[in-house]
């Protein structure tokens, strides 16, 4: 089974920015509904309650040091700015991403406290202890785990927080299922939940807890990632950007994962750097 290189993902997310820009807007993770069955919350309230949680584990006061692993087009970090005070640094392999991001750092009210690098995660060159948190929102799932989970424990300061969101798996995937879900999102692994909290605590962090979040995730963000899909103004935009014929793959690719959903599982894991 191939696993994609580092360029490979930062060339997904260069090709797919717009892609999901259309259909999810300025966030590239999946949302959280409270109420999984009212179709009243958009997805984009979704995606900012989703990311009020993983701030909540993030536990950081003003002026703190947040690292997001994996920062998409910058939408969660300038969340955490807005919601703590806090500075943070994103990383991302996907040269557009930083380049959006950066955009968007400095259309906020707090440009200061953002920056965003073009960085492997699984290599990262900052020192020891850089940090007061960090977390990983949805990316995880393209690289080797432990090799982030172990770069995440050395930057993170004793004491800090390491929250990770992500998909995994309820049993072993079927080889039909691997086939329809790893290219489509250019995914290295899916563990389950033991296996990322075995993995935290392999690279010596503590205090280790999982909050699943499935039933407010996957089905309601399919369900809206699908009448986006219809709407005939993103179908237009999606026309113009990828061409007809393209479009409509990515759509019965999207109805295709569907189907593996009942395969999967989403949780955020939380952990503690101890005492080094």
């Amino acid at each position: 089974m191939h696993k994609p290189t580092i360029q490979e993902v930062g060339a997904y997310y260069d090709m797919l920015n717009p892609f999901y820009e259309t259909l999810w807007g300025d966030s590239i993770h999946f949302g959280y509904w409270s109420d999984p069955t009212n179709p009243a919350i958009s997805m984009d309230e979704a995606q900012r309650a989703f990311t009020d949680l993983l701030i909540q584990q993030l536990n950081v006061q003003p002026g703190m040091r947040v690292l997001d692993v994996g920062c998409g087009t910058g939408r969660p970090a300038i969340q955490v700015v807005e919601k703590t005070g806090a500075l943070v640094t994103g990383i991302t392999v996907s040269a557009e991403q930083v380049r959006i991001a950066t955009e968007r750092a400095q259309a906020s009210a707090h440009p200061q406290l953002l920056a965003f690098e073009q960085v492997n995660a699984m290599e990262m060159p900052f020192d020891d202890n850089s940090f007061d948190a960090a977390m990983a929102f949805e990316s995880v799932f393209h690289m080797d785990r432990m090799r982030v989970f172990s770069e995440m424990a050395r930057v993170v300061r004793p004491g800090g927080r390491v929250v990770v969101a992500d998909f995994v798996t309820v049993r072993p995937m079927t080889q039909e299922e691997i086939d329809i879900t790893y290219p489509a999102f250019a995914v290295n692994d899916i563990g389950s939940w033991q296996d990322y909290l075995d993995g935290l605590k392999e690279v010596g962090l503590t205090d280790t807890y999982v909050i699943d979040v499935t039933l407010n995730t996957i089905r309601p963000t399919n369900v809206a990632t699908l009448h986006a899909f219809k709407a005939p103004e993103q179908q237009a935009r999606l026309h113009e950007i990828y061409g007809e014929d393209q479009t409509r793959t990515f759509f019965e690719g999207w109805q295709r994962i569907r189907n593996v959903n009942e395969t999967l599982a989403y949780v955020v894991c939380v952990a503690t750097c101890p005492e080094k």
